[in-house]
């Protein structure tokens, strides 16, 4: 415990240091004001470190924690400043899971870069969709198969939270995430094939063209697309199912969305 001696620990939630950070936690507003976003658990941090090094970083440790194998690594990084150590019950409180592993850190919120015009990749346009869980399963998913952007219209969920950056797990530092976009003027302005599913439509997902420069429409969770971003549509697509299931998840229907247009590109 020698190397743990002079670390500033935190045992009250009247410390003006875990009031901020709990602000942090669970408010957008002063996420956007103050450019900063909390990252937990090891794989996140990692993730970050990776994007965009460890400038700006504050790592906080639970108590308990101090002595976990992964948690020393991941301190002792180059440029990794020494950490905080707070109380398990104001750690507990902040982390944004049931059994967290022990380190999270405050880091600027720093998205990643659009993929430039001369690679290949698509361009996501979600329309309210409000869970956190299921937007970062969306940009996760937009991350893998290759998406160059995400634009998120301002009824979206903010993608710099605590519950949707554990469920993009990094996507944010790879996609240029663009928030409060207004979604009927991009889809106006872009310049490829917009495709939307509907459950109604005749054309089967697997059917379409889904060549040159495309946009997935995603609707939210429980109205869909907005009228307004279904018209713009240049193509509409079903998911085939089997006969009695209505619909899939959001994030599902993304996934099966973005990695039918991988597997074209890959073998096209």
């Amino acid at each position: 415990m020698h190397a743990w001696a002079n670390v500033k620990r935190i045992s009250s939630r009247e410390n003006s240091q875990y009031r901020e950070f709990a602000r942090l936690a669970r408010s957008t507003k002063t996420r956007r004001e103050e450019g900063r976003a909390i990252l937990d658990g090891v794989h996140l941090m990692q993730a970050y470190f990776a994007a965009f090094g460890t400038d700006g970083v504050q790592v906080i440790v639970r108590d308990a924690a101090v002595e976990h194998p992964e948690i020393a690594s991941l301190i002792a990084l180059p440029g990794v400043t020494r950490p905080l150590v707070l109380a398990d019950s104001l750690f507990d409180a902040l982390s944004p899971v049931e059994s967290p592993v022990g380190v999270m850190a405050v880091a600027p919120i720093r998205p990643g870069i659009a993929r430039t015009a001369a690679q290949t990749g698509f361009t996501v346009f979600v329309d309210g969709v409000q869970d956190p869980g299921n937007l970062g399963s969306i940009l996760r998913s937009a991350a893998a198969a290759g998406a160059k952007q995400v634009m998120l219209s301002a009824q979206c969920a903010d993608a710099w939270s605590p519950k949707t950056l554990r469920g993009g797990m990094g996507a944010q530092f790879q996609l240029a995430v663009c928030e409060e976009v207004d979604l009927g003027e991009a889809a106006g302005s872009f310049a490829g094939k917009l495709i939307a599913t509907d459950a109604g439509a005749r054309q089967s997902l697997y059917e379409a063209d889904l060549s040159g420069s495309v946009g997935f429409v995603l609707g939210s969770e429980g109205a869909g697309v907005s009228s307004n971003l279904r018209n713009r549509a240049d193509i509409r697509v079903r998911i085939p199912m089997e006969e009695g299931i209505e619909s899939l998840n959001v994030a599902a229907a993304a996934t099966v969305l973005f990695f039918e247009w991988r597997r074209r590109t890959l073998t096209e």
